[in-house]
């Protein structure tokens, strides 16, 4: 099972770069005078910042198709949006944290794992369920220990 631990986030604009233009692969970066406006990321990941957080997936659970969602990325989990079918949610069963994939079969809920090797589980089957948030941005870090080194997590008690 992925569990997930909550994270701090930080409120200040995260500005970066954008890029008029898709980028081919292999292509080498635009020149300056081909940079597009800068995009604050906050404003992406984050449009309704006091009711969206940060995850960090423990696991490997949703490694699979289609989420692909890696063992330490980080989610920005958007706690406004409702959970719909299809949707790939942070849920707290019996007191513990998980990220699945969410699914309606018949009249019950189930929490799907996007790898294969892990088992659909029925929600209906455990004690207490209660989604917390939808998932709307997976960030997986390529060079490990950047994102992982500046990123600080606390308890959510």
């Amino acid at each position: 099972m992925s569990e997930v631990e909550i994270l701090d986030i930080a409120r200040d604009p995260v500005w970066v770069i954008e890029c008029p233009a898709p980028v081919p692969a292999g292509f080498p970066s635009p020149s300056d005078e081909h940079r597009g406006e800068k995009v604050d990321l906050n404003r992406i990941l984050l449009p309704h910042p006091d009711c969206t957080y940060l995850a960090r997936v423990a696991g490997d659970s949703m490694a699979g198709p289609p989420g692909h969602i890696a063992d330490g990325a980080l989610l920005t989990v958007d706690c406004t949006l409702k959970p719909q079918p299809g949707h790939v949610v942070v849920a707290a069963v019996d007191g513990e944290f998980t990220v699945k994939r969410l699914e309606k079969r018949g009249l019950g809920w189930w929490l799907v794992p996007d790898n294969p090797r892990y088992p659909a589980v029925d929600a209906a089957s455990y004690g207490r369920f209660e989604v917390w948030g939808v998932v709307t941005h997976v960030v997986t870090e390529l060079i490990n220990g950047k994102l992982h080194d500046r990123v600080r997590a606390r308890r959510l008690q």
